[in-house]
């Protein structure tokens, strides 16, 4: 062949562009493989999100309700507006963030800007939507037959209740995960889990068939059922509201009860608290406080004065915020003061000291030396000769120091520890805090042992105080304090239930029945005499400490726990009332809200009456129905039955009667009988009673043609009491013969 030939340089030419289509080949067979092999799961994923699009679907999150299954905390139906810029056509757009912004006030530019977002099917514009409102929003897709926007089912947390037992439930943030309380602790329970829809479009975004659907259902959470009575809260927190107005106390009061054989909290509360369905607003006395922060020049580190930086200013809204979703209960520690002694005794009793036999004799002279110190009794003039009941119910400090010198320093500290003083209750709740106290025993030396005795100089929290006094009032068992008694689910079948739990035994029976009846017995003459509650046996000590660790201030803590019925205590309950202006002693401020929320509480839960025989009982008469009767006879009956009469009107038959019947009234109370319609210049201004003694209040009002219900801590035989409060209030116009309550209370307390 010619190497000539023309043929020859084409030949090469080929076979270069052969070689290089084959590396071409090999290249993209290695990438197809790449591709195939080791990114398909990717590629996979990206085609399934351009032609599928998941909804979520929210879990209704369980109910939590009260012991009696009345519902506390609820989840309504919401929904969540959300759009899909891939599916929104460019002549909608406008329309659709218009209509979007004015409907659920969204900033228009936001919606505009997540629209820009072309590629996403999912661009959240509002959450936790009424349904009354989406509704609307479905009818605007329909009527515009508009393409992009979408609404998923979702659920808000509604609180029917508002204000009850907030510190105790707790409450959700926007994502509906609980924050605090109850709503917290249970979370994992109460949550549920979510579902999801998958649903599949074509190239030109029509649905596809059903089969290419996919549909993962949403589990519901589990509902929670508290050991809390929900009108027994109310009762708690009605009294406590009162004597947080009455004392203005300045870190807020708090109460507890507790059934003392199971460890249940019937009640628990701080106030002020919060509302959870709105936790983050500021109430009236909240805003006033941030206003006058705000306003108010401060100086800097530097010297300077200026105003707070806005730094400053919501560090000091969040602390405004969150001190009231704390629950003071267990979050707080305090010196629990003379209730203490309660422990003290049962120390000494179960030791079986000589002192405390009825036969021994203390001589309290107004204080005692230990260590060099001179500790004083509250009652500077000392409380002379008296035996170990009597020094219980006078709250007399130097008893108290006698008897834990003979108990040692050793067994103290273990009757301390076993008492539960030194762990936490383990409460279901967070934020449960550790006691204060000398934890190296080298270091608990006699003038510590002294000061304990009385409760000062270590701090415990009020859950842990009435977890120990209410074993020594149950006969001995320490429980585990509980606010949760059941899980159950949709249908109300138990899942879990938590029964009761006895830590220890801590003390025998007989220590407890005769701690008991000293309290008891102590409540006509002691410094509890304000805890009296009519028709009822109750036992109560109180107690008043001074806040030590707040330099140059004289702050205390008043505070006063109480069983009842005392011979078998059912119930205890604390009150504390932390910094109050004015009077502090626990037995003149704390006691008479014992008092107050034990006459609620006691009759709703049926516990039996008891017949005060140390106090004298007034004989109260039932009013019969004389509407109808003549004047004159409707007299005479009156009369015979040991009451007064008054007579509204010349007529001859009775239309009317003030007080009605069934109502009872005391011996030589007024009955008013009218024989026609009663006109203004009749009614009666209720005279100002306040600060008298029972006689004088009595008989100034039926001087006025009135009556009155006596009230507080007021028992015949037993002197001391004046009058606290009246309603009506003086100056208000009644009609003649209207029951005016009156409150009675002992103002000579001093522990």
């Amino acid at each position: 062949m010619n190497n000539n030939s023309p043929v020859k340089p084409y030949l090469g030419r080929v076979i270069l562009v052969l070689s290089a289509m084959i590396v071409l080949l090999i290249a993209l067979a290695v990438r197809l493989f790449y591709l195939h092999i080791f990114k398909s799961d990717e590629y996979r994923s990206k085609a399934f999100d351009q032609y599928t699009t998941e909804i979520s679907i929210s879990p209704k999150r369980g109910t939590i309700y009260d012991r009696n299954m009345t519902p506390l905390a609820v989840s309504a139906t919401v929904e969540t507006v959300f759009i899909s810029p891939y599916e929104i056509e460019e002549k909608d757009e406008a329309k659709i963030a218009d209509y979007l912004s004015e409907k659920l006030g969204v900033n228009r530019a936001e919606i505009v800007e997540r629209m820009t977002r072309k590629n996403s099917k999912y661009q959240v514009i509002k959450k936790k939507v009424d349904t009354s409102i989406t509704d609307e929003i479905r009818q605007f897709i329909a009527d515009e037959d508009i393409k992009g926007i979408h609404l998923e089912e979702d659920t808000k947390r509604f609180y029917p209740y508002g204000n009850l037992a907030s510190n105790v439930i707790g409450f959700t943030n926007s994502e509906s995960v609980g924050i605090y309380g109850v709503e917290s602790y249970y979370e994992n329970y109460l949550k549920g889990s979510s579902g999801k829809i998958v649903t599949a479009q074509n190239a030109k975004g029509k649905d596809m068939p059903f089969q290419y659907e996919s549909y993962v259902g949403a589990e519901n959470g589990t509902d929670v059922v508290l050991t809390i009575d929900w009108q027994i809260q109310s009762m708690l927190e009605k009294h406590l509201q009162t004597a947080l107005e009455d004392t203005n106390a300045q870190n807020r009061v708090l109460g507890i009860i507790m059934d003392v054989n199971t460890g249940d909290i019937l009640a628990m509360s701080t106030k002020p608290d919060y509302d959870p369905n709105n936790p983050y607003d500021l109430d009236e006395e909240m805003q006033m406080l941030y206003d006058e922060f705000c306003n108010d020049i401060i100086e800097n580190e530097d010297g300077t004065k200026s105003l707070p930086t806005e730094e400053q200013k919501n560090s000091f809204y969040k602390d405004l915020v969150e001190g009231r979703w704390k629950n003071k209960a267990i979050t707080e520690l305090y010196e629990p003061g003379s209730t203490f002694k309660i422990i003290t005794s049962a120390m000494a009793l179960e030791e079986n000291l000589d002192m405390t036999e009825p036969s021994y004799q203390f001589n309290c002279t107004g204080s005692k030396n230990i260590g060099g110190y001179n500790i004083g009794c509250h009652k500077r003039g000392g409380h002379g000769i008296e035996n170990f009941e009597q020094g219980l119910q006078n709250s007399c400090n130097p008893v108290f120091m006698e008897l834990a010198e003979a108990v040692g320093r050793e067994s103290f500290y273990k009757y301390f520890e076993s008492y539960g003083f030194t762990e936490k209750t383990g409460i279901d709740l967070a934020g449960e805090v550790d006691s204060i106290y000398h934890r190296d025993f080298n270091g608990f030396n006699q003038t510590e042992l002294a000061v304990y005795s009385f409760g000062q100089t270590f701090k415990i929290t009020p859950l842990s105080l009435i977890r120990a006094v209410s074993a020594v009032a149950n006969g001995g068992n320490l429980m585990q304090p509980r606010v949760v008694k059941a899980l159950v689910d949709d249908e109300g079948n138990i899942i879990k239930e938590f029964e009761p739990y006895i830590v220890r035994q801590v003390n025998s029976p007989n220590t407890s029945e005769t701690i008991m009846r000293y309290l008891a017995n102590g409540i006509t003459i002691g410094s509890t005499k304000n805890a009296y509650v009519k028709d009822y046996s109750v036992g109560a000590k109180t107690g008043t400490s001074q806040k030590r660790d707040i330099l140059d201030e004289n702050l205390y803590i008043a505070s006063c726990v109480a069983f009842a019925p005392a011979e078998k205590p059912e119930i205890a309950i604390l009150i504390a009332i932390d910094e109050p202006e004015g009077a502090y002693y626990g037995g003149t401020i704390a006691a008479p809200v014992v008092s107050s929320v034990l006459s609620e509480v006691l009759p709703y839960l049926n516990v039996e009456t008891s017949t005060d025989d140390q106090a004298q009982q007034a004989v109260e008469i039932s009013l019969e129905d004389y509407t109808g009767l003549s004047v004159s006879s409707a007299k005479t009956t009156i009369k015979n039955s040991g009451l007064t009469t008054k007579t509204y009107g010349n007529g001859d038959v009775v239309i009317d009667q003030y007080p009605k019947a069934h109502t009872k009234l005391r011996e030589n109370g007024v009955v008013v009988l009218y024989t026609e319609e009663i006109s203004p210049e009749a009614l009666v201004t209720v005279p100002d009673v306040v600060g008298q003694t029972p006689p004088n209040a009595s008989q100034a009002l039926v001087n006025s043609g009135l009556n009155i219900i006596m009230d507080g801590a007021y028992r015949d035989g037993v002197d001391g009491t004046v009058a606290t409060r009246q309603t009506p209030e003086a100056g208000s116009q009644v009609a003649p013969g209207t029951l005016i309550s009156v409150e009675f209370h002992h103002l000579d307390n001093s522990d």
